[in-house]
C-alpha cells in the first residue's frame, strides 16, 4: 500500500485557510474598520453619509467574551444580547430603552454592516473586521 503524498504547499494553503476562517468564529475579538457609514434621519427621504473625526475614531470593536461592541460613533459600549451563527455569518444584536443595533460578520471575509436605529432615526454602517492587537 503506498502512503498518498501532498505537495507542502497544498498542506500550507489548507491550514492557511482554515486560521483566516477561525478569526471570524466568534472566537477572538475583532477590530473593524469602517469604510462607509450613512445617517438615515427619520425626517429626510434619503440617507446621508458621514465622516469619522479620524482613522482611529472609525473603528468598531467586538469582544465576544465580554458580549460587548464598542462603536465610533457612541460613547456607550453596546451589550451584545444575543447572537446567532450560520455558515455563512456571525450575527449579533442588542438594544436599550433608546437604542436597537444589529451586526452581521462574514465567516469568510470579515465583512462588516452595522445597523443602529433609534426614535431619530438609524445608522448603518460598513467595514472589514480582523483579529484585533492583544493588549
Amino acid at each position: 500500500m503506498r502512503a498518498l503524498r501532498l505537495p507542502s504547499t497544498l498542506f500550507a494553503v489548507c491550514f492557511a485557510t482554515v486560521a483566516v476562517a477561525a478569526d471570524f468564529d466568534g472566537s477572538v475579538p475583532l477590530s473593524c474598520t469602517v469604510t462607509q457609514s450613512n445617517d438615515c434621519p427619520r425626517t429626510k427621504a434619503a440617507c446621508e453619509g458621514t465622516k469619522a473625526e479620524s482613522s482611529a475614531a472609525a473603528t468598531v470593536g467586538i469582544d465576544f467574551a465580554k458580549k460587548q461592541v464598542r462603536s465610533p460613533y457612541r460613547k456607550a459600549l453596546l451589550t451584545v444580547q444575543h447572537t446567532a451563527t450560520n455558515p455563512d455569518s456571525l450575527v449579533l444584536q442588542g438594544g436599550d430603552q433608546y437604542l436597537a443595533w444589529s451586526a452581521l460578520v462574514d465567516k469568510k471575509t470579515g465583512a462588516l454592516t452595522i445597523s443602529l436605529a433609534d426614535n431619530e432615526g438609524a445608522y448603518v454602517y460598513f467595514g472589514t473586521c480582523k483579529v484585533a492587537d492583544k493588549k
